[in-house]
């Protein structure tokens, strides 16, 4: 006999209820017709009560805590995650400002080319007429190290 997915379901949750004794008269005749006519039913059947009979000889868990205990032991455990959780994202929100502080301190302060600033000699009208001496006094106070080698050869 073909039977459908939803149909084996019914049949399944009916066999099951049968062999825990909640079924009512008209169901109950349904279920001992299939097992009187249908060899997958009986099957079934003979799987069910063994589960059935294994669940009962399991040993049923002793409490080793009074309940006070227990209940006081998971609060204080929740009370204790949700702390470091609020510590953590506390960490995770400072460190994220840190980075960010940072990073937009880098992108808003990114330096820009400038030329150095030096007090412009005052140049006056002799020093135009006379390059030497403009020279000599570029010397005599070189923004950079000039070799001496070099100086010297400027100098002659």
């Amino acid at each position: 006999m073909l039977t459908t997915r939803h149909e084996s379901l019914d049949r399944f949750e009916l066999l099951s209820a049968y062999v825990d004794g909640e079924v009512s008269p008209e169901e109950r005749a349904l279920v001992e017709h299939w097992l009187a006519t249908d060899p997958e039913a009986q099957r079934l059947y003979r799987q069910l009560v063994q589960l059935h009979e294994l669940c009962q000889e399991l040993p049923a868990p002793t409490p080793g805590m009074p309940v006070d205990e227990v209940v006081t032991g998971v609060l204080t455990r929740i009370t204790r995650r949700a702390r470091k959780r609020l510590v953590w994202s506390g960490l995770l929100v400072a460190a994220s400002a840190l980075v960010g502080g940072v990073l937009s301190g880098l992108v808003t302060r990114t330096p820009t080319p400038e030329l150095a600033q030096q007090p412009s000699p005052s140049v006056s009208t002799a020093t135009l007429r006379n390059p030497q001496r403009a020279l000599r006094i570029t010397l005599e106070q070189p923004p950079v190290t000039i070799p001496a080698q070099l100086r010297e050869q400027i100098r002659d």
